[in-house]
């Protein structure tokens, strides 16, 4: 595992030697802009679940969406707190992914980091299809859905989680994306190779 402050780019030499070696290249975005443009219907389908989940449990929330309308005030401290909050939010976001892919801890193929642009993690290790779709949605699904229930059963969801929990959804829209891309262009036992923005299967 490789810890580094540029986002890798994309292997030219790995990408010929694995289309010599019969890997097909999925259709996707070219790069980062247009896979953030491409997942925009994404960050606004992600937020729908966990919003629904903590409207079950957090009254002031159902106040809000039954009178369409919310007063809130805001000092420095708060914004600083939720700044730090959201950059934490962001490590684990990228930990999650980097804890599923295989033998992370010992991978030369494995990098991850935090730029301007927001924190990654990339490996070009072979991964199967079932786990790279779980390495692509699991934070999605545990920080935004699994934590919205437990928080909310707990009773301690508040403003700053709810707001954490559906920044975190919209973040995950990308790696939405990449799952329904995966999904549906690729074949049910293949094998993932990710190459920066490059994705291959076999």
């Amino acid at each position: 595992m490789i810890f580094t402050r540029k986002m890798p780019t994309t292997d030219k030499s790995l990408s010929k030697e694995l289309v010599t070696d019969g890997w097909l290249k999925i259709k996707e975005p070219k790069n980062l802009f247009t896979a953030i443009s491409a997942s925009v219907p994404f960050m606004f389908l992600n937020a729908v679940l966990p919003i629904f989940i903590s409207l079950q449990f957090y009254k002031p929330l159902r106040i809000i969406s039954a009178s369409h309308s919310m007063s809130m005030t805001l000092n420095l401290l708060d914004i600083l707190l939720f700044i730090t909050a959201a950059f934490v939010l962001l490590i684990v976001h990228e930990l999650t992914h980097m804890l599923l892919i295989p033998n992370f801890i010992k991978s030369d193929k494995t990098s991850w980091g935090i730029t301007l642009n927001g924190g990654f993690v990339a490996t070009t290790e072979k991964i199967s299809k079932i786990r790279f779709m779980m390495i692509s949605v699991m934070p999605y699904f545990l920080l935004s859905i699994i934590f919205s229930i437990i928080l909310g059963a707990c009773n301690v969801l508040n403003n700053t989680l709810v707001a954490l929990i559906v920044v975190n959804a919209m973040a995950s829209s990308v790696d939405v994306l990449n799952l329904f891309l995966i999904l549906f262009q690729t074949p049910k036992n293949s094998y993932i190779i990710n190459n920066g923005f490059e994705t291959y299967f076999k």
